[in-house]
């Protein structure tokens, strides 16, 4: 029988559809596993279940009797790929089953930054209330300004049908052709990526950490950026440089920032972005929802079901 280990604790349902068809050992801790527990596990299992805090590096990889990891992720910026290609893994994600969730919190961000909830409430817990004021905490109406998406897959798009019901104006660069698996509504315009820089309000990122990707945006971008935007970060922290994201705060070369995703991450409390009041963090909540967690442990499951799918018959 095939060994599995999952190396977090996640929805119970991923360990009940391996435990079918496989002997399964699963970590319970809620902290990613060290080094040595990852060159144990790989040395001793068929499959892993793993999450984007385990690096999957060359290291562990070459050393390993893994013949399939499963993600518990879109990305898979935590997984050696050319490693486990040269040791013939195959390499799993959870795609599809994120996009509702990720794209719902995109919003969430924009609105609290827009409307200064995070502010307005701490001023209440502090007790600083004290009167109505007709000039406290002013924000800004997202209807008629601009939102620029970068990566304009699933998510991307998902963000723009819901950016259309505020009323914004939505434009979009993408690397390469948009998937035809859905009509692109005409009020969403394609553009170059300078003129999404200089012409967007709000920024929002949806690219995966590549190579090619890896500090996608930073000061280059970010002098480029004449309407001095707020920009979200949905997609990997090593997207933005983040050097250059504490410069282009400090100086005003955007006005704000809202980031689901850091670089380093976890960010530490004493980081200089922590400091800054118009830069809102949260920590890597993207697809915390109920619904979509148990969604993707059952589809990380079920890639490594469908892998061994003539043993387990």
């Amino acid at each position: 029988m095939k060994r599995i280990f999952i190396t977090r604790r996640l929805p119970p349902i991923a360990k009940e559809l391996l435990g079918k068809h496989f002997q399964v050992d699963s970590s319970e801790e809620n902290a990613p596993l060290p080094l040595v527990k990852l060159k144990e596990i790989t040395s001793n299992y068929d499959g892993i279940l793993t999450t984007v805090s385990e690096k999957m590096t060359a290291d562990i990889l070459n050393n390993s009797s893994v013949q399939v990891i499963s993600n518990y992720a879109v990305g898979l910026d935590n997984i050696d790929l050319a490693a486990a290609q040269s040791k013939g893994i195959s390499i799993y994600n959870t795609p599809n089953v994120v996009t509702e969730s990720t794209a719902d919190l995109t919003l969430a961000l924009l609105l609290a930054w827009t409307r200064k909830i995070h502010s307005a409430r701490d001023f209440i817990y502090q007790d600083k209330w004290k009167s109505w004021d007709p000039e406290l905490f002013l924000g800004e109406e997202l209807s008629g300004k601009t939102l620029g998406i970068i990566g304009f897959g699933k998510i991307g798009r998902a963000v723009a049908k819901r950016a259309l019901g505020f009323g914004l104006q939505v434009i979009y660069y993408n690397r390469s052709t948009p998937p035809a698996d859905e009509p692109i509504p005409v009020a969403i315009q394609q553009v170059e990526l300078p003129f999404l820089l200089n012409n967007a309000d709000y920024i929002s990122l949806h690219l995966p950490l590549t190579k090619e990707t890896k500090h996608f945006i930073g000061k280059k971008e970010f002098l480029q950026m004449q309407k001095k935007p707020v920009l979200i970060n949905m997609a990997r922290g090593g997207v933005v440089h983040t050097d250059d994201l504490v410069e282009a705060l400090q100086k005003g070369f955007i006005r704000g920032a809202c980031l689901d995703v850091t670089d380093p991450e976890p960010l530490p409390a004493s980081h200089p972005l922590c400091k800054k009041d118009n830069c809102l963090i949260i920590p890597h909540i993207g697809t915390a929802t109920k619904e979509c967690r148990s969604m993707m442990a059952r589809r990380a499951a079920e890639n490594i079901i469908d892998h061994f799918k003539d043993s387990v018959k």
